[in-house]
C-alpha cells in the first residue's frame, strides 16, 4: 500500500537474466525455437547479459506440488464457492457442464472421481515439496545474481481448436494441456511472479512470448524489466504524460 504506480526504469545493459535449457529449452518448436534464439541475440545485443543456470530437480519438485495442490482445492474450496455466491450448482454439476474434454476428463478422474487427492499428499505438496521448490527457484536467482530468469512462454505457437487433448510436437502426439503450461506452472506454484512478452511471429504468423520470472516479491521490479525488453523487440510503451519519445512526430 502506498507504494507510486510508476514502475522504476530499467536499464538494459548489465541485465542479467539465467537461460536455463534443460528446463526450459528443450524440446521446442522448431519454428518457436527459431524466433526464441534470435530474440536472444538481440538481447545480448542491446547489452543483456544471459547466463547459463541450472534449476536442479525442478520437474520433480514442480510434480509434487501442482496437480495435487489444484484438484485437491477444487474439491474443497470450489463447493465453498458455490454456495456462498448463491449459485444453486454443485460442483457434480459444474463438472458436468465443462466444455473443454481435457479439462473435463482431469476433474472426473481426479476431483470428484476415484483418483482424487489424498489429503496427505496435499499436506506433502504443502509442507514439503513447495518449500523445496521456493528454494531451488531462490538459489537460482542468488548464486547467479539473477534479474530474471528467460524462456519461452511455450514449447510450441498456438494449434488449431479441436486439438484438445493431444497435439504434435517434433512429430509425436503429446499432452495439450501439459504441453503448453509445461514451462510456466513451476513458477506459478513457487509462487514467483512472471510476465510473458511478445517478440515476433512465426514463419506461419503465430504469436511467440518469452517469459521473464523474477525472484519472490520483485513484482515491480520485473514489470520495469519487461517494460525495457519489450522495447528491443518494437513493442515500445505509450509515453508518460508531458514526455514524447526521440523522434516522435
Amino acid at each position: 500500500m502506498g507504494q507510486p504506480l510508476a514502475l522504476p526504469r530499467a536499464s538494459l545493459h548489465g541485465l542479467r537474466l539465467g537461460v536455463a535449457r534443460r528446463s526450459f529449452f528443450a524440446d521446442l518448436d522448431p519454428g518457436l525455437e527459431e524466433v526464441v534464439d534470435e530474440a536472444l541475440d538481440q538481447l545480448q545485443d542491446s547489452g543483456v547479459v544471459l547466463i547459463e543456470v541450472d534449476i536442479p530437480n525442478l520437474e520433480n519438485l514442480n510434480a509434487g506440488v501442482g496437480f495435487p495442490v489444484a484438484l485437491f482445492e477444487a474439491r474443497t474450496d470450489v463447493p465453498v464457492y458455490l454456495e456462498a455466491n448463491h449459485t444453486g450448482v454443485t460442483l457434480q454439476e459444474l463438472v458436468a457442464a465443462i466444455a473443454s474434454p481435457d479439462v473435463k476428463a482431469v476433474y472426473e478422474q481426479s476431483v470428484i472421481g476415484p483418483g482424487a487427492i489424498p489429503e496427505s499428499v496435499y499436506r506433502d505438496a504443502i509442507e514439503v515439496f513447495r518449500p523445496q521448490l521456493q528454494a531451488a527457484y531462490q538459489r537460482a536467482f542468488d548464486e547467479h545474481a539473477l534479474d530474471a530468469l528467460v524462456f519461452p512462454t511455450t514449447p510450441l505457437p498456438a494449434r488449431p481448436i479441436g486439438q484438445d487433448q493431444t497435439v504434435e510436437l517434433n512429430g509425436r502426439q503429446v499432452s495439450t494441456l501439459l504441453t503448453y503450461i509445461r514451462h510456466t506452472d513451476p513458477g506459478s506454484n513457487a509462487g514467483i511472479p512472471g510476465v510473458s512478452v511478445p517478440i515476433g511471429l512465426t514463419g506461419e504468423g503465430l504469436p511467440v512470448g518469452l517469459e521473464l520470472d523474477g525472484p519472490a516479491g520483485s513484482d515491480r521490479r520485473l514489470l520495469a524489466v519487461a517494460r525495457a525488453v519489450e522495447g528491443v523487440f518494437g513493442f515500445l510503451p505509450a509515453p508518460t504524460p508531458g514526455h514524447r519519445r526521440s523522434g516522435a512526430g
